[in-house]
């Protein structure tokens, strides 16, 4: 039996059936006011129930686990009806909750998944150091507007309750596909750390930077180490300059996750989770409305690197979805070049 017959064979047994959408119960607000604190969004939750065949039980483990290992929880068996619990922090960046599910002994267990209505973005703020993990932010839903005066908007409401705000361009700016700005180095496996596909020209430069002053901190150490043995005659030690640091709002060496294929680009500083916009910001932002593959069938992601308080952003916005938010496709807009100063008259002798 293969897997989509077992999966069926144990839909019978849990309600909402696998594959049906899990809701949060009792609501986010009632669930803080039974706490009597404010609760952490990972930790808001709702029930399975589950009601396994008269004589037999289920061992359920869950596959999506919280990205904190104290809160994991340990496999559960059930032997009769009751509901078993989840949490939305077990919710993969897919938005599915997974559970293996064995009814036996020698049963190897069978995936079993439900779709839940709210997203998860994951962020690397500035203040981390890099590489780093990036941290899960649940997003509640997201709102998309479109009118005469104030263009296109999409306002992101968190379980943190905070309100992202995100402004378009007034056309969709395809992303420039030319060798003189991107490096096609093929279709790549995502990296170790989950992150996409292809880098930027730009991106490139910056860990060639990177690498440049790693070389210089070792010559740094080797004068230093010279220094400490004493001068040698004939020979002038010069310790290796130390770099200038990058502004606050430089992009971090991050890899696309979205292929700049069928993808649009605008600047970083359209992203606004504080409502306004922050001088300095030089960071892109990359959206598409569609998807090529199940995981997000809804469309609509965004991801943006050297954003406003966030270095590095992923965030599935499937309120885009609407035919009626898209705008006329064009090319990028080209850089203008900067007018030369005119060279000072020689004054007369």
């Amino acid at each position: 039996m293969g897997e989509p017959e077992r999966v069926a064979a144990l839909a019978p047994f849990f309600s909402p059936s696998p594959f049906e959408e899990a809701r949060l119960e009792p609501s986010p607000e009632q669930q803080k006011i039974i706490a009597g604190t404010d609760v952490p969004p990972e930790r808001l939750g709702g029930y399975i129930h589950v009601s396994p065949p008269k004589g037999s039980c289920f061992r359920i483990e869950r596959l999506t686990q919280e990205s904190d290992p104290a809160a994991m929880r340990p496999p559960v068996k059930v032997c009769k009806a009751q509901d078993v619990p989840f949490r939305l922090g077990e919710m993969d960046e897919y938005s599915e909750l997974t559970w293996l599910v064995r009814a036996g002994k020698d049963d190897q267990g069978t995936r079993v998944s439900w779709r839940l209505p709210h997203r998860v973005a994951f962020v690397v703020p500035y203040n981390v150091k890099i590489p780093a993990e990036p941290t899960p932010v649940y997003i509640r839903g997201c709102e998309a507007t479109r009118d005469g005066e104030m263009g296109r908007r999409v306002f992101v409401n968190l379980f943190s309750g905070d309100r992202w705000f995100i402004r378009f361009p007034p056309k969709d700016y395809m992303v420039d596909s030319g060798p003189e700005v991107y490096l096609d180095t093929g279709d790549q496996p995502l990296s170790k750390d989950g992150f996409g596909y292809r880098e930027t020209h730009r991106r490139s430069k910056l860990r060639e930077e990177r690498e440049a002053r790693k070389a210089g901190g070792k010559a740094k150490a080797k004068v230093e180490a010279e220094k400490a043995k004493g001068p040698k005659k004939g020979v002038k030690l010069v310790p290796t300059p130390t770099p200038k640091p990058k502004g606050p709002f430089q992009p971090i060496d991050f890899t696309w996750k979205i292929s700049r294929f069928g993808a649009f680009t605008m600047n970083a500083a359209n992203f606004m989770p504080d409502g306004a916009v922050t001088p300095g910001m030089v960071g892109e932002c990359r959206y598409t409305y569609e998807t090529s593959g199940p995981e997000f069938p809804e469309g609509g992601l965004m991801e943006c690197h050297g954003a406003d308080r966030f270095a590095y952003l992923y965030l599935p916005l499937n309120c885009m979805r609407d035919q009626s938010f898209r705008a006329e496709k064009v090319p990028p807009p080209k850089k203008e070049e900067p007018t030369p100063e005119p060279s000072p008259t020689p004054k007369p002798h």
